[in-house]
């Protein structure tokens, strides 16, 4: 097993799972979260939960999901969307992105993101094409 070239993928909840996990797991050296970066603040305003698994009693207190993904920085990250994908609503989306890319300020080419117009909660071939050159640009092969 090559030790640096350790990804994280996941779609929907794993998504979360990657994002939740990115910041306190420094062997993952490149991550990659499809559709799937519901706030806080979004969730409250919606009274709609995407799923238990970002519910961690008493973390909103320190700050949004934004600001936790901003701790992955500097390593390696993409996100995907649809703007119709209604766990994340678009809106919110850019509001967390802006976030996200202000800790990334001293590393851009590191961020990057896709945001598919008129698509909602999949893994369109597009955004799939942004996974796989993520990860084949920052996972060295064997």
């Amino acid at each position: 097993m090559n030790a640096d070239a350790i990804g994280c993928y996941g779609h929907s909840l794993g998504s979360i799972f990657t994002w939740l996990v990115g910041p306190w797991e420094t062997r993952l050296k490149c991550l990659v979260g499809n559709c799937a970066l519901p706030t806080y603040s979004a969730i409250h305003e919606n009274r709609r939960l995407a799923g238990f698994g970002i519910f961690i009693p008493g973390l909103n207190q320190y700050g949004d999901t934004p600001d936790i993904v901003a701790l992955i920085a500097p390593r390696p990250l993409h996100l995907n969307f649809g703007t119709e994908d209604r766990h994340s609503p678009i809106f919110d989306v850019r509001i967390a992105i802006e976030k996200i890319e202000k800790a990334y300020k001293n590393c851009q080419q590191s961020f990057t993101y896709f945001i598919e117009e008129n698509q909602g909660h999949l893994l369109s071939e597009q955004m799939w094409e942004h996974v796989r050159a993520k990860f084949l640009k920052h996972l060295p092969p064997n």
